[in-house]
């Protein structure tokens, strides 16, 4: 815009809207990385406890496999794992009680920034009297 006195300026409308279109185009830079960072923060605790998580279920495995139906296992619990508390919860029940077979899942979960985060697992056990 040309002024009356000849000098070239923005008006005060011009310049807001332009402050207000690279704001906004700042939010959804900000609000991406952000989207990134928790993705990440998943899949790096997911890369720690997925080796905790095999682990526990084949206890529980071994624990059907020999005891069966008398088998005792631990079905709740929690651990830290660098400073953040994980709750773990396993769960088994019998799907063919004639031939022993058992359904075992196992489910962790730890918040993490707005959400509360979850791994689930499930396996199968097969109870053998003969043993």
């Amino acid at each position: 815009m040309i002024l009356r006195t000849g000098n070239k300026a923005f008006t005060l409308i011009e310049v807001m809207v332009a402050t207000a279109v690279l704001a906004l185009g700042m939010l959804f830079i900000h609000q991406g990385f952000l989207n990134s960072l928790d993705v990440f923060d998943y899949y790096a605790n997911y890369l720690e406890l997925a080796p905790l998580a095999n682990e526990k279920i084949q206890q529980a495995q071994d624990e059907l496999r020999r005891l069966g139906p008398q088998a005792k296992i631990e079905t709740r619990g929690e651990f830290s794992k660098g400073n953040k508390p994980i709750d773990w919860d396993l769960s088994y029940n019998s799907l063919d009680e004639e031939n022993g077979l058992y359904k075992i899942d196992l489910a962790f979960s730890w918040k993490s920034a707005l959400r509360r985060a979850r791994i689930l697992r499930s396996a199968y056990a097969l109870f053998d009297e003969k043993k």
